[in-house]
């Protein structure tokens, strides 16, 4: 067998390493309950995708649900000095379940994984929403990703460090 060029060696060097780069890197994440969305947030549109930084954006799209022997997942008061967090909500006359797969960061472009179902009703009206939070970094953009589907991307604007 003959030895390689030099040449050789470092296309394929290089080469493996942007099959590396293009590769997706799970990111941590939490999910969170016991929240209702705000009346007076987006009220006539039937999905909406936000990626919200800190606590006065959060107080205007949620506000907590006070139920008695209530055990919910709610976010910390710090959460924002090191979090951002991501959330999908769907309205209209059925109840929506959320469960999530993943989250992942793909050429700075954070993707949220996460599979729905729905239970109609007649005589009702639900805004249901899915809360994420993950570490605040550099993004460009998060790609909601609902059933295997790309479903909408929130462009980011500034860094989110």
């Amino acid at each position: 067998m003959k030895c390689m060029r030099p040449a050789l060696w470092l296309i394929l060097i290089c080469l493996g390493q942007l099959a590396v780069a293009a590769e997706s890197a799970k990111l941590p994440f939490d999910t969170y309950s016991g929240y209702f969305v705000s009346n007076r947030f987006e009220p006539k549109t039937p999905q909406s995708f936000v990626v919200i930084a800190d606590q006065k954006q959060f107080d205007k799209v949620f506000g907590v649900a006070m139920v008695m022997g209530d055990k919910s997942h709610r976010l910390p008061k710090d959460a924002f000095n090191s979090n951002l967090v991501v959330a999908a909500i769907h309205r209209g006359s059925a109840i929506w379940n959320f469960k999530m797969e993943g989250v992942s960061i793909k050429d700075d472009v954070v993707e949220l994984r996460y599979t729905t179902t729905s239970k109609k009703y007649d005589s009702a009206a639900f805004a249901c929403p899915l809360i994420v939070s993950i570490p605040k970094g550099k993004y460009k953009a998060v790609q909601f990703i609902e059933n295997k589907k790309p479903v909408k991307k929130v462009e980011l604007n500034q860094s989110n460090e």
